[in-house]
């Protein structure tokens, strides 16, 4: 049975949030992880404290507590939810995980995953802590049925891929808020390629592969993705590309293809919803320059001048003509 050292040193993780008591616990858990049935021990002298950190599509969630069980049936699960994989790294205690009638029994420097969308059970030793990582099954579909058959079962972090995972996971949990926003998706890329490469490795399957997918409905998706982050300033070919698992060159040739460049689409549908929003009677008490950062626009500045060369009027006068009605 492997130990903590097996896969280097435990990491304690990012500080907590603040402990809750056992009439809490229920909510703290739905909040950050999912939604269960509890039973403790000792309701009156139970704590446990969770910290959570969105990354991109995937999730980082630190728990510590003591020792009590939790139940998920049917009734708990959202079939309207994305389905989801939680992977659990143990740091501390014992943690004992139930699902597909397999039961996986975990010490430090093991870990097992379980899937969002079935029934589960869970309990925990008192000094229980572990780092999680929930993430859309999509990212490793590929793997299909071999990784239902994965489910609760125990892995061992001192062997084949478990051991990068480990300290992958660990070191990206402590240091999530230093990632830029350009790099997250490509970051993310790189972290689920391991991560399923180890699973499917587990489960006796080929390592994950994107499935093909045609130029055209790839450009579809890519577009879409634009439309709806483009309140994000930050929005550009890099993270359009991690977003979608493909490098920026290809992200250019896509785009080549019809003419115009990443860069240039983004800016024309800025421009366009400013349009929309600046002839739009309702909004004539919103300052062009808010309007502006709503759809990505770092600085009026540079809307302005962006806004001109595209309208051939400045914001202000392209707002005058459309409420009198000039076309």
């Amino acid at each position: 049975m492997a130990q903590a050292n097996s896969a280097g040193p435990v990491s304690r993780g990012p500080a907590l949030d603040q402990p809750v008591s056992s009439v809490g616990w229920r909510d703290t858990v739905a909040r950050s992880l999912l939604h269960f049935d509890f039973d403790f021990d000792e309701p009156k002298s139970f704590t446990g404290a969770v910290s959570s950190r969105p990354f991109a599509d995937l999730e980082f969630i630190n728990m510590a507590c003591g020792r009590h069980a939790a139940y998920r049936d049917a009734s708990k699960i959202n079939q309207s939810q994305r389905p989801e994989y939680l992977l659990t790294l143990q740091l501390s205690g014992e943690f004992r995980l139930t699902q597909d009638d397999r039961t996986a029994i975990l010490k430090p420097g093991q870990f097992a995953f379980y899937d969002s969308s079935k029934p589960a059970s869970v309990s925990s030793s008192d000094d229980y802590r572990s780092l999680c990582l929930k993430f859309p099954k999509k990212l490793v579909a590929a793997s299909g049925e071999a990784l239902d058959e994965l489910t609760a079962t125990r892995l061992d972090a001192d062997s084949g891929l478990a051991p990068s995972v480990w300290a992958l996971l660990s070191t990206l949990s402590e240091t999530v808020d230093s990632v830029s926003n350009v790099n997250r998706y490509s970051t993310v890329s790189s972290v689920m390629n391991l991560v399923g490469a180890m699973l499917a490795s587990q489960a006796g399957a080929p390592a994950p592969v994107r499935p093909e997918e045609t130029r055209v409905s790839l450009l579809r998706r890519i577009h879409e993705y634009i439309d709806e982050h483009l309140g994000d300033p930050e929005l550009g070919p890099q993270e359009v590309a991690g977003a979608h698992f493909i490098s920026v060159r290809y992200l250019h040739s896509l785009f080549q293809e019809s003419g115009t460049s990443v860069a240039a689409s983004i800016r024309d549908r800025r421009v366009e919803r400013c349009r929309i929003d600046l002839a739009d009677p309702a909004l004539t008490h919103v300052p062009a320059a808010a309007i502006a950062r709503r759809w990505g626009f770092k600085g009026a500045s540079h809307f302005g001048q962006i806004f001109k060369a595209a309208t051939g009027l400045t914001p202000a006068e392209f707002r005058h003509r459309a409420g009198a009605g000039i076309r």
